[in-house]
């Protein structure tokens, strides 16, 4: 599994990049063999006047099935990275679990008894009237 970051106007670090990376990693580690690349995306919105605008968005590139894809705004990087991370291994678990459902062979239909075999029937004594 591979995981590339790209910043776009924030001031990026040695030990920042490690911290995301290492973020992510540990939210998708489970799934590891199932996601072949994810793609981070950092960007300041506001620039240098603050607020709620730091955006982290997270696509993760999976085998046998379509990307995952998570957007998350806030106002601190690495929350915002964290909370982004553990929404994507939630995702992903969720898209797996969807595929393995949706290959499963359907269920044979119960078979309903046919006229002139015998059959089993329940009667219920609450259910039976007194003549």
């Amino acid at each position: 599994m591979k995981i590339s970051v790209r910043p776009r106007d924030i001031e990026w670090s040695d030990e920042l990049q490690k911290q995301v990376e290492r973020s992510i990693a540990y939210a998708v580690d489970r799934y590891s063999t199932r996601v072949t690349h994810i793609s981070v995306y950092l960007a300041d919105l506001n620039g240098p006047r603050g607020g709620v605008d730091k955006l982290c968005q997270i696509t993760a590139d999976m085998r046998g099935t379509m990307p995952v894809l998570i957007l998350e705004k806030g106002d601190d990087l690495l929350a915002t990275v964290n909370r982004a991370a553990r929404r994507l291994g939630y995702r992903i678990g969720r898209r797996i679990q969807q595929v393995r459902t949706r290959t499963r062979t359907p269920r044979t239909p119960a078979r309903r008894p046919e006229i002139g075999s015998r059959a089993v029937v329940v009667s219920w004594p609450a259910l039976k009237r007194s003549a």
